[in-house]
């Protein structure tokens, strides 16, 4: 599947001890477009991918790009349910998964004789992820991506309406919880250099460099940096599952320069014994950016002292880009903030009536993505935001700004849960929760995560009269229905909930009470 690790001289893409050149990647997304091409996919449709971390996920989402159509990547940890509803809003005209996800695909798919073309999972993958080594063997009942491959040694040559700029269907959500995919503006070629230039100097990525992708590509930042990361010619490596030590391992044999992480990983960095961190040599480093969730500051400050200036961070959606950018030494100067506009991106805070607020005053954050950022809209949606100005994003977040002009966030205007830089939707819970037998009413929100992973998710469940509810029988029924990261943590079944006369439920006061418990 490739040659030993430190034969090549060529950029490289690693996984679990496989090694591939980024030529052969290129290759075989050429031949795997043409097979695409093949089976109908044309410019706009969109491909499904249920893929873990691995040299095929790359390229697979590169030999879409080529077809000009948009990868929809799923989260791993989606049950049936979550993927039917992103396969049929998204209207994929095929999927593409490992073979451990066939069976959730298969029944997700909203037609029986939807495609989908099964990738093989292989054992040195199984291993380091610690799977069920089983999972080898692929079910036979669909197409595999090397018959695929096998079937078209020729890579596809350009095709009418394809483009180099296809950014993918990336799903968030809105206030309803439900995910929402994001459209984006097809850019020129001036747009793309932009973005691809500016994005690859703050990120750190160069021909020489080397990049390791700790966290799952199916997220738009992880992904992002391994598409941009290929295009620069960054040697890749990526890790199937996170681990702290194996992380350290990586940056000190392979001289890593580029890594991406979220707050928790930090955290669980800083965790480690003080003789196991030494054992590792990190100053290869040069950027080690973080974002997608509030940092607290003594991670922040640990990080600093160990990383040094490599620690860069940055704040931003996957609908307007990035938005600030803050260097460590800029953290040490404003502690707490998340940076300042950078690249034409604007910041403004406003109050509730939509007026904006002068600095150091908190209100609703609205941000504007950089001036060569492409427009984008929600699918099946024809408003782009609820936001009081023009052109502004209401990003859901409270903050204010310095007279210096750095942004601080303060919370959440929305009940979005983050654990682990991960968003959780309490819409979505409690909507599973009341599909359950017996369940009369329900309140799902966020308290303080004891750990490391910022907040749990709590929920407080009203019995029905008459019925016998228990917490391990409320989370064996949503077992199926729920990824795991979304089960409530803490779990209490009580007689009533807090509503004030219009039906709003008071979930300050749910949290206060069980803030003790995550």
């Amino acid at each position: 599947m490739g040659d030993a690790l430190g034969s090549i001289s060529t950029p490289t893409i690693t996984c679990a001890g496989r090694v591939r050149s980024q030529a052969e990647a290129h290759q075989r997304a050429g031949r795997l477009a043409a097979a695409l091409a093949g089976a109908g996919i044309r410019p706009g449709d969109r491909v499904a991918m249920m893929v873990r971390n691995d040299i095929e996920f790359v390229e697979v989402s590169l030999a879409i790009a080529v077809c000009g159509a948009n990868s929809v990547p799923i989260n791993t940890g989606w049950q049936v349910p979550e993927v039917a509803h992103v396969l049929v809003d998204s209207d994929a005209r095929l999927i593409i998964a490992h073979t451990e996800f066939i069976d959730i695909v298969e029944q997700a798919a909203p037609q029986d004789d939807t495609t989908i073309l099964e990738i093989e999972m292989p054992s040195e993958l199984l291993a380091e992820a610690g799977l069920d080594a089983a999972l080898a063997k692929p079910t036979g009942r669909h197409a595999t991506l090397e018959q695929w491959l096998d079937a078209h040694p020729e890579p596809l040559g350009r095709i009418e309406g394809s483009r180099d700029d296809s950014t993918g269907l990336i799903y968030t959500s809105g206030t309803t919880g439900r995910p929402k995919g994001v459209l984006r503006e097809r850019m020129t070629p001036h747009q793309w250099l932009s973005i691809a230039g500016s994005a690859a100097k703050r990120l750190g990525l160069t021909p020489r460099g080397h990049a390791v992708i700790p966290g799952p590509l199916y997220h738009a930042s992880p992904n992002g940096i391994a598409t941009l990361a290929l295009r620069v010619g960054t040697n890749i490596t990526i890790m199937p599952r996170w681990d702290a030590e194996q992380f350290l391992r990586i940056v000190d044999e392979r001289r890593v320069t580029q890594a991406k992480v979220v707050p928790t990983m930090l955290s669980r960095l800083l965790s480690l014994p003080a003789d196991v961190r030494g054992r590792y040599d990190v100053s290869s480093l040069t950027h080690v950016i973080h974002s997608s969730a509030p940092c607290p500051p003594a991670v922040k400050q640990a990080a600093i002292e160990w990383f040094g200036d490599a620690l860069v961070e940055y704040y931003g959606c996957a609908e307007a880009g990035t938005i600030t950018w803050i260097s460590a030494s800029e953290w040490l100067a404003h502690p707490g903030s998340v940076g300042r506009p950078a690249d034409g991106a604007a910041v403004v805070v406003v109050d509730d009536a939509g007026e904006p607020l002068p600095a150091g005053e908190t209100g609703r954050v609205l941000v504007r993505g950089a001036d060569y950022w492409p427009k984008f809209r929600y699918l099946h949606d024809t408003g782009e935001t609820d936001s009081p100005i023009p052109g502004f994003l209401a990003v859901g977040d409270r903050g204010y700004l310095d007279d210096d002009g750095y942004l601080y966030l303060t919370g959440r205007s929305s009940e979005i849960i983050i654990s682990g830089g991960v968003n959780i939707y309490p819409a979505e819970i409690e909507n599973a929760i009341m599909a359950l037998t017996g369940v009369e009413d329900v309140a799902v929100f966020g308290i303080p995560h004891h750990g490391d992973l910022g907040e749990a998710v709590a929920a407080q469940v009203v019995p029905r009269p008459g019925a016998e509810l228990t917490e391990d029988g409320i989370r064996a029924g949503l077992a199926g229905h729920l990824a795991a990261y979304k089960m409530p943590k803490a779990l209490r079944i009580v007689a009533e909930l807090p509503r004030d006369d219009a039906g709003k439920i008071y979930k300050r006061r749910l949290r206060a009470e069980m803030s003790d418990a995550g």
